[in-house]
């Protein structure tokens, strides 16, 4: 069976302290699963200190997860980033619902390779789908949308989702004590807006394809 693996690790583990970074990582990857649970075949699951693993149910469920995990680590203020490897392959063993434990198959074994073997100038997004044209698209615009949240700094976090979350200016305005064009100064700045349309694109390209790519 052909199945959309997703799998994240943490970009310099052994830099944090072990018992508060697993707590963190955890609570990080439990939340996402409570909140994403009709999107997985498979929930994720920490099957190392520092790495997860999961099935996602379509190529849109694998990028919503990537894009919650993402914005999660901001809104709690987690001081680690995660790298992501999706992969569209083979699983042998049935599909295990409630853990991502006990399967094997070449597409798990891929997905990890990929995920380990990093180097010093790999992306922190991985898309290896068996539509190449769609994956090298998604990881051309993941790593647009990376160079800019990575410029993101942690005071500016809850802003920025504030941004991203509440449509009127005004209210964004009364919260932080700013006038419109102080609103709409700090957007420019930040480049919310370009980040918002990264993320629309990136959504309705996954919508677009998913019922023409991965039929087998």
């Amino acid at each position: 069976m052909r199945c959309f693996i997703v799998m994240g690790d943490i970009i310099k583990s052994r830099e944090y302290q072990g018992v508060e970074l697993m707590h963190e990582f955890q609570s990080l990857v439990a939340t996402c699963n409570e909140e994403l649970a009709s999107c997985l075949l498979s929930p994720y699951t920490i099957t190392l200190g520092d790495e997860f693993q999961g099935v996602a149910r379509s190529l849109l469920c694998s990028v919503r997860s990537l894009f919650y995990l993402e914005e999660m680590v901001l809104r709690e203020h987690l001081p680690f980033r995660l790298r992501y490897v999706v992969h569209y392959g083979e699983i042998d063993t049935p599909l295990n619902p409630n853990i991502a434990y006990g399967m094997v198959g070449p597409g798990l074994a891929h997905a990890r390779e990929l995920l380990t073997n990093a180097g010093k100038r790999r992306p922190r997004f991985r898309f290896d789908l068996s539509n190449h044209s769609l994956a090298f698209k998604l990881n051309g615009l993941f790593q647009v949308t990376a160079s800019l949240t990575e410029e993101w700094r942690p005071k500016d976090w809850q802003l920025i989702l504030d941004m991203l979350s509440m449509d009127r200016a005004a209210d964004i305005g009364a919260k932080y004590n700013m006038n419109r064009s102080q609103v709409s100064k700090r957007e420019k700045t930040l480049r919310v807006e370009e980040y918002k349309t990264l993320k629309a694109v990136i959504i309705d390209l996954c919508q677009e394809k998913r019922d023409e790519v991965f039929m087998d």
